[in-house]
């Protein structure tokens, strides 16, 4: 049975390097079926090696895998309303699991600290790229940038907390999330196009989100 839970994180790490590769080359034949395989490898990876699993852990990665399915078409607005949202989802689900399994109990000078920082970054962001996001999709957009805030300051504060490697490895994969979906931006209302290099970077950094936020959340005691 040791061995036997192996299969999944191997499995996982050549269907990442087969998508990877798929998207560095442009093809779509083999990069659209391996995106939307790549999140229920990873719940089963995090079902086999999680000290007590959680429904919550598993539906953020399958609303994520609903968001890989409708973000095949980024360019139409429909669906990249529809992943969007199914990505928001997803991290209310982390939220839930964050809130019912870290400890947080730090001055509330702290708390503010730290939410204000991200709320400036947020600001200054929205503010520079609130021109070329499609005025329909201005509201989701933003508050899918804030709902990145809150799931990485949710992730920083149990970490002051106590410090502790998974709540670290977790904090990381909100940051690559971060990463991730600034790029995707920056690839989708900036140039309007899906280069190649560019979605392998968008990719890469969303995997390492993913993979890592399931690592942290495996590894709660």
């Amino acid at each position: 049975m040791i061995v036997l839970k192996w299969v999944f994180p191997v499995f996982l790490a050549v269907l990442a390097i087969v998508h990877l590769i798929s998207c560095w080359r442009g093809d779509d034949d083999l990069r659209k079926p391996t995106k939307v395989a790549l999140m229920p490898v990873v719940a089963l990876a995090y079902l086999a090696f999680a000290r007590m699993p959680s429904l919550w852990v598993v539906a953020g990665l399958l609303f994520g895998c609903l968001g890989d399915l409708f973000l095949l078409w980024p360019l139409k607005k429909k669906f990249f309303a529809l992943g969007t949202s199914s990505f928001f989802l997803g991290h209310v689900c982390y939220l839930i699991f964050i809130y019912t399994h870290y400890v947080i109990r730090i001055s509330w000078i702290w708390i503010v600290v730290v939410c204000v920082i991200y709320a400036a970054g947020a600001a200054f962001v929205y503010a520079n790229s609130r021109r070329n996001i499609p005025r329909a999709l201005r509201p989701l957009s933003l508050a899918y940038m804030l709902m990145l805030c809150v799931l990485s300051v949710s992730l920083i504060l149990p970490l002051l907390t106590a410090f502790w490697w998974g709540k670290l490895v977790a904090f990381f994969g909100a940051t690559f999330f971060l990463a991730s979906d600034g790029v995707l931006c920056d690839m989708l209302f900036v140039k309007k196009a899906e280069p190649t290099k560019q979605n392998f970077v968008v990719m890469l950094t969303y995997i390492l989100a993913q993979v890592l936020l399931a690592v942290g959340f495996a590894a709660c005691p």
